[in-house]
């Protein structure tokens, strides 16, 4: 967690050192707001189907879900990073400037903790393989979501490898927002960073209405979060029978966004 505020100080700092500044902020928000509606609403469609065609409801629902207030807080802290780093870079413009690529050293060794932190969690890959509908589920989100940046990039008139880049972050804030801040500079990582954490937000009231009747759906919608952030709140709202395919759904999700992203940003435009 302290490598991740990190990160989003670092890229709000950028963010607030932006030349025309005034100009930018709208381009983020409708562009990061057009992003998460249409790879949601599609992730939701696509994967509600899938439940309809392959149903299996829960046997029973979990309970004790914490307040909404407590994790909301958790995503506003994430938010406030960003703001911090944005009022900081914005009035030290000029005199203040990062070692280039700063971000990206912070970010490997975030990646390199996960994977211990995976490891710690006993999690083994006979748990993630044989579990096909968490394989299925990961392989629906992850398609629906890129055919949603597709089609926002054709209404944002963007390239349509940038769109597929924002939206391959299905969910990972941490890592979209510094390899599209790298390539394309903090307009682009911030689009990505607001995209993937709207998922983590809307996840944290949407996980319960449709655990009993469409856990893949439940699931999907939480994206790559769904191994970390969401996880207890997938495990309390739909009990222990549905952590296997949160474990195998998280961790297809987890593995897709590096490969991905480095692919569709490395592209000429």
């Amino acid at each position: 967690m302290v490598l991740l505020y990190i990160i989003l100080l670092v890229m709000g700092l950028s963010l607030g050192q932006l030349d025309n500044l005034a100009t930018q902020l709208p381009v983020i928000g409708i562009s990061a707001f057009t992003f998460a509606v249409l790879t949601q609403g599609l992730n939701a469609l696509g994967l509600i189907a899938y439940d309809k065609i392959n149903p299996a409801p829960l046997k029973h629902l979990g309970s004790d879900l914490p307040p909404r207030w407590k994790l909301l807080l958790d995503s506003l802290k994430l938010c406030s990073m960003v703001f911090i780093g944005f009022l900081f870079g914005y009035f030290t413009k000029g005199t203040v400037a990062l070692p280039f690529g700063s971000s990206t050293y912070v970010l490997i060794a975030l990646i390199f903790f996960v994977g211990i932190q995976l490891r710690n969690n006993g999690i083994s890959l006979r748990e993630v393989l044989f579990n096909k509908r968490g394989i299925h589920t990961g392989l629906i989100m992850i398609a629906t979501s890129l055919i949603g940046g597709i089609v926002a990039a054709l209404m944002l008139k963007l390239p349509v490898t940038q769109g597929l880049a924002i939206a391959s972050g299905l969910g990972w804030y941490s890592l979209s927002s510094v390899v599209l801040n790298d390539a394309w500079g903090p307009v682009f990582g911030s689009i990505a960073f607001f995209n993937d954490l709207s998922r983590e937000i809307i996840s944290l009231f949407v996980i319960p209405f449709f655990m009993f009747h469409y856990r893949s759906t439940a699931v999907g919608l939480a994206g790559a979060t769904a191994l970390d952030c969401t996880l207890p709140i997938i495990q309390r709202s739909g009990g222990i029978e549905v952590v296997p395919l949160a474990i195998s759904f998280g961790f297809v999700t987890n593995i897709a966004p590096p490969i991905l992203l480095i692919f569709f940003s490395s592209i000429p435009l």
